[in-house]
């Protein structure tokens, strides 16, 4: 499946742009997927290596499939695993990987040749997905946000992020939304912060709740219930940790989850 628009932007000469939003679709040979795969890989590698100073063997094409290709999702027409290509002049420069979902678009990864790094792709990139955005609630009046993906406030590469008007951040520990210029001055003081100190926090979790937690048994190195766990394990590194993980979390989202110290 692919869709593709037009525009002109301006390099160190004016090219053409267009933009291509391929499903990733490794079963059909003649895909669109297939059929530009080896360009993807391939700006991919010179991306890792320039960027992020990956030697070219941590950038085998099996582990760029199983970093970037290989979504947790069935294909579907509308929903799932995407590469948003960039095509300057018919030369393949950047790629982003997004969830198209039901509710959001949500902006997974993002890598490009560095020939064209003049380009600021990180914010070009998120206008291009938020008009993505967009234009599928046109069609999809659920799907209404824009999802990008971690924010690290001391990190000067994620600070455009928040450039962008209204965004909100995610309270780590009441899971709820927040209005970003509200917590920046307080992550200016701290690196974590809780946004939210009205909605009360979870209870003290009882001695059922987290024996119904998953940990990993350290002798036979397979998870289990921690309920089972104390009766096999004598020392137990678990006792003081699984209350706060609970808390921190959540119940319904700490039962998800294989736990080990």
């Amino acid at each position: 499946h692919s869709v593709s628009s037009k525009a002109v932007v301006s390099t160190q000469s004016t090219g053409r742009l267009e933009l291509k939003l391929v499903q990733i679709d490794k079963n059909d040979p003649e895909s669109t997927f297939n059929k530009t795969f080896k360009d993807c890989y391939k700006v991919y590698q010179k991306y890792q290596v320039a960027i992020h100073k990956d030697s070219p063997e941590e950038c085998k094409e099996n582990s760029f499939k199983r970093f970037l290709c290989s979504p947790p999702f069935e294909l579907s027409q509308d929903q799932g695993g995407y590469l948003h290509q960039y095509w300057v002049d018919g030369k393949l420069v950047a790629v982003g990987v997004i969830d198209l979902l039901p509710w959001c678009v949500s902006s997974v990864y993002f890598f490009y040749d560095p020939e064209y790094s003049a380009l600021t792709f990180g914010t070009l990139s998120a206008l291009f997905e938020i008009h993505l955005t967009q234009q599928m609630h046109k069609n999809s009046p659920d799907l209404k946000w824009y999802y990008m993906g971690y924010y690290i406030h001391s990190c000067p590469k994620m600070r455009y992020k928040s450039q962008f008007r209204p965004s909100f951040l995610l309270c780590p520990r009441k899971h709820t939304w927040w209005p970003v210029e509200q917590c920046q001055p307080l992550l200016d003081q701290n690196k974590f912060v809780v946004f939210d100190e009205e909605t009360p926090g979870e209870a003290v979790p009882t001695e059922e709740q987290l024996g119904s937690l998953k940990v990993l048994l350290t002798s036979e190195r397979r998870p289990c219930l921690y309920s089972v766990y104390k009766v096999i394990e004598e020392s137990d590194p678990y006792e003081e940790f699984l209350p706060d993980f609970v808390r921190l979390a959540g119940l319904e989202n700490a039962q998800k989850i294989c736990v080990y110290v």
